[in-house]
């Protein structure tokens, strides 16, 4: 008895509904090799679209017969079940089988002669020219969909494929949403590396969703993470064949929030860490990363010097990368001294902070965050170098150094407080006048009201909420 191998396969789920199910072929193999006394001594199956050489199955069946030299006959419904291309015909030929083409009622093998050779490759031709058309008008209704502003493929996590009214749409993944938008959201604060954040998401449980059978976002990696963080299918856009596209999908997050975690990914490409390790010890540069020059916009560094006596100090200056910046090395003590003269500048008369809390009332979380702001000029004082560059990423934004001094630039809703309760610095006398009847109190507290009507407090909460919980020494103030 011959030994022979069965190898079956579909490449759409049309072939499936029109007769050509693996299951079919199976059997109608199974039948010629029982009437023609053959021993099927393996099946191999393909159940996917394969333009390409090296499939599952075929690839397994082709190392099978390298390896056993007796199973030298192939079994097969027709010629384009076998090939798809002409590196299939190839290779097939290379091992001297012979296949059987049950459907066609063929025979090719060393013992065909030229006519039957001749009408077998004009055969596979066919079935490469039909894989060819076939890839044709995928990638044409592929450009249709994309210039309609729908993703014509699988969307990244967070978005599942459902069928509406027969047509395969993409939607919301209600179960899984929460993963990139907390990704984009704990990212934005500037509290996180890649790293960090990857071990935040694990901790938080943020991977034990469903997550779909294609999805390719099942083992979250630092490298998962980047691009996730860069996909613009988020805030509603997409690129196919390397052109962004205005998409008609539900976005996840706002352009505004995904401009600003760019932003954050390109600084942390380009430039170093803000900490370099000294064998064991981690030493901290606060304002590193924090500070850009006030005078050509380079990023600020930073740099330990010992003196003769065995005193350390601490220098910031401009990177001057390819500029012919001006600015001077500046200690990093008189750093701290701006800085926490700056914070200062947050807190406000107690009188004034009442009153605020009383019309705040409705908006329980403005009165957390002026907790924080009469605070954070004691915190960041009594704070380690780790916890006061977190603190100062948390509060500021865009600020400069510039002639040996520190321009400070707050984040909402910190700008807001920081220049309302300047106006109430009774220590300038800007506010004497006004104490009587605290008409300037009333005043800022309408002016932050409508300033905090603006803000998007889920955002604010959520960072508020994530940072006090990374600085464990902020937990007496707010839990």
């Amino acid at each position: 008895m011959k030994e022979a191998i069965i190898y079956v396969r579909v490449s759409s789920k049309e072939q499936k509904q029109e007769g050509y199910s693996i299951p079919a072929q199976k059997k109608l193999l199974a039948d010629y090799a029982r009437a023609n006394d053959f021993k099927i001594v393996q099946t191999f199956e393909d159940d996917e679209t394969a333009k390409r050489a090296g499939r599952t199955g075929f690839g397994q069946m082709i190392e099978y017969i390298r390896k056993n030299k007796d199973a030298n006959n192939i079994l097969v419904e027709k010629t384009d079940r076998l090939y798809r291309n002409l590196k299939d015909y190839s290779t097939i030929d290379e091992l001297g089988v012979t296949v059987f083409l049950v459907k066609e009622n063929e025979i090719i093998g060393k013992d065909a002669n030229s006519h039957q050779k001749l009408i077998h490759g004009i055969k596979v031709l066919m079935a490469k020219n039909y894989s060819d058309n076939l890839s044709e008008e995928v990638k044409k209704g592929q450009k249709e969909k994309a210039d309609s502003g729908y993703f014509p493929s699988i969307p990244p996590v967070g978005y599942k494929i459902e069928k509406v009214n027969g047509k395969s749409i993409i939607t919301v993944d209600e179960q899984n949403k929460f993963l990139p938008i907390k990704l984009f959201q704990y990212y934005a604060t500037g509290l996180y590396s890649l790293s960090t954040l990857r071990d935040k998401a694990v901790k938080e449980g943020l991977l034990s969703g469903n997550f779909q059978k294609n999805c390719r976002l099942r083992l979250l990696t630092r490298a998962s993470v980047h691009r996730l963080l860069g996909n613009p299918f988020y805030y509603g856009d997409f690129f196919w064949n390397k052109k962004l596209r205005k998409g008609k999908h539900e976005p996840l997050v706002t352009k505004e929030l995904w401009d600003k975690v760019q932003t954050r990914l390109r600084r942390c490409e380009n430039k170093g860490m803000p900490y370099r390790f000294e064998k064991e010890n981690i030493v901290l540069f606060p304002f590193k990363r924090i500070l850009t020059c006030g005078e050509c916009g380079r990023n600020i560094t930073a740099e330990k010097k010992i003196k003769k006596s065995g005193k350390e100090y601490t220098y910031y200056r401009c990177t001057k990368f390819e500029t012919a910046c001006q600015q001077k090395a500046v200690n990093g003590n008189d750093l701290e001294e701006q800085i926490q003269e700056a914070l200062n500048g947050l807190k406000m008369p107690p009188s004034t902070r009442n009153e605020i809390d009383e019309g705040l009332d409705y908006y329980a979380l403005g009165s957390k965050i002026l907790e924080l702001a009469d605070n954070v000029s004691l915190l960041y004082k009594n704070a380690n170098p780790n916890e006061k560059q977190q603190l100062l990423n948390f509060l500021l934004s865009n600020s400069k150094l510039r002639d040996g001094k520190v321009l400070i630039s707050f984040k909402k809703p910190f700008d807001s407080i920081y220049q309302r309760a300047s106006c109430l610095d009774t220590r300038r006398g800007w506010d004497l006048p006004l104490r009587g009847i605290n008409f300037s109190s009333l005043l800022f507290m309408r002016g932050l009201i409508d300033d905090f009507r603006t803000m998007n407090w889920v955002a604010v909460y959520d960072n508020l909420k994530f940072f006090v919980g990374n600085l464990k020494f902020l937990e007496d103030v707010f839990i």
